[in-house]
């Protein structure tokens, strides 16, 4: 989605194309020109991020859209500061990969799927507090 901006005569330095380059990997483009540009391409105004992200007082809960995905087909895998759900089901591959600062019990994550949306909830662990200790 990177634009020509080669022959720019504003930029002498680079700065539009390497801008661009930057707003590629972090896929922001999109976004960017559906805004800019409402009546360009209904189909990109309505892209957005399909995990979303929730973190509540004694769990964390995600719920990732995966239309065209069976059940059988889902694995989730959950560490203490991470998640990751891959699924290839009907030539449709998703992978999302997210990062979160609380530990989390992994043994305590439940996921459901229905109507094409997954949603995983996973408890946080209670942080340990440090212990006082007396001077005999």
């Amino acid at each position: 989605m990177r634009r020509n901006r080669k022959n720019d005569p504003n930029d002498i330095f680079g700065i539009n194309e390497l801008l661009d380059a930057w707003m590629d990997m972090m896929q922001v483009i999109p976004l960017v020109d559906a805004r800019a540009y409402p009546n360009k391409s209904p189909s990109v105004a309505s892209k957005r991020n399909p995990m979303s992200y929730e973190d509540r007082d004694k769990d964390i809960v995600f719920t990732i859209d995966m239309p065209g995905v069976a059940k059988k087909d889902i694995e989730i895998e959950v560490e203490d500061h991470f998640i990751k759900v891959s699924a290839n089901s009907n030539g449709r591959d998703y992978n999302y990969t997210r990062r979160f600062k609380p530990k989390v019990d992994t043994d305590s994550a439940v996921a459901t799927f229905k109507n094409g949306v997954l949603d995983i909830v996973v408890k946080k662990t209670e942080e340990k507090k440090g212990t006082q200790v007396k001077i005999k």
